[in-house]
């Protein structure tokens, strides 16, 4: 084990629980999760987010491409955790995206998962689209307690109106008396933020959403992000949980190594020409989830060499939503363990 005389060195608890989601990782037929990255436009600039330096075009996703996708998954695995987005904010599509989740549930997709920033949810008639929609979870990222600290962080975000437009969507819910979708506030933890966690759980916790308090991810360290907490090497590591379990297709239909590979460095294939099942079963279990799996450091696919954010895995969730709830509300590691 690693010595933990370093402050920012995992614990040995932190060790072991890595060394138990190893236990529970094989190859398996299909993805567990699958993010489908309907758009990869923003509109922010978040401080711990690569997409200001995205290299990528900026584009969305067509929709005969969104229903073979979803088409496949409601066929292959239809509890599948999809994600309908990825590098961008899903918002920005409008009507079109609550007509595509429509469409997913329609064709027998059943645990569909969604991620905003929140800040187009005070628009009209959003927070209602978000009620009625399929989704088993909502979750916001906010990051940040205080005005001055959330902006510095989720920059062009304005937090009293993120705030206010997402303790409405609470209101909202439960005078509806709904079960899904539940409602998340992550909390990603920074240098920036780090005193502000107990703040920000107190307060969500008081309004009834379910907090996911998680570790900043550098996305693979392509780009400029760093996290001075993932400083474990190739002595101590694991397969990666989200390379071996999950996979992500970008809004041109390239599937890639896994849900932080934003650029594309690991292309396994594009399923405009062939189907999921196909690029996981061949090239992408050959090039990166047999590799993993056999702990070859060495030959593991470039954006998997210099990638820390396997040791991310595992966010805390923090709630007193009802247990039945609570079953769809947590990603598939969390069923796993």
């Amino acid at each position: 084990m690693k010595d933990m005389g370093n402050k920012y060195q995992p614990s040995e608890a932190r060790l072991i629980a890595l060394e138990n989601i190893e236990k529970g990782l094989s190859d398996i037929p299909f993805p567990k999760q699958l993010v489908i990255e309907t758009t990869s436009r923003c509109n922010m600039k978040c401080l711990h987010c690569s997409h200001k330096e995205m290299k990528r075009p900026r584009a969305h996703m067509a929709e005969s491409l969104f229903k073979r996708i979803v088409e496949e998954i409601a066929l292959e695995s239809p509890d599948c955790e999809i994600w309908p987005t990825f590098y961008g904010e899903a918002l920005l599509l409008g009507d079109t995206l609550w007509k595509w989740l429509k469409y997913a549930e329609e064709v027998g997709c059943n645990n569909i998962v969604l991620n905003s920033n929140g800040s187009l949810l005070g628009r009209k008639g959003v927070i209602d689209q978000v009620l009625s929609s399929p989704l088993k979870r909502f979750i916001l990222s906010l990051d940040g307690f205080t005005k001055e600290t959330f902006e510095k962080i989720r920059v062009g975000g304005k937090r009293d109106k993120i705030y206010a437009a997402v303790e409405e969507l609470l209101r909202r819910k439960e005078e509806l008396g709904l079960m899904y979708p539940v409602i998340q506030c992550q909390f990603s933890v920074m240098e920036e933020n780090e005193t502000e966690v107990e703040q920000f759980k107190e307060f969500w916790m008081a309004r009834k959403a379910e907090i996911k308090i998680r570790q900043k991810l550098t996305w693979t360290s392509t780009g400029t992000i760093k996290a001075r907490e993932l400083n474990l090497g190739n002595e101590f590591r694991i397969p990666c949980p989200w390379g071996v379990n999950s996979t992500a297709i970008h809004q041109d239909g390239n599937l890639v190594a896994c849900p932080v590979d934003y650029e594309g460095r690991f292309i396994a294939g594009n399923v405009e020409k062939l189907s999921i099942k196909e690029i996981w079963q061949t090239s992408h279990r050959a090039g990166l989830r047999e590799r993993h799996l056999r702990h070859d450091w060495e030959n593991v696919p470039e954006v998997c060499k210099g990638c820390p954010d396997w040791q991310v895995v595992g966010a805390k969730y923090v709630s007193e939503e009802d247990k039945q709830a609570l079953d769809w509300s947590r990603p598939f590691w969390h069923h796993d363990q």
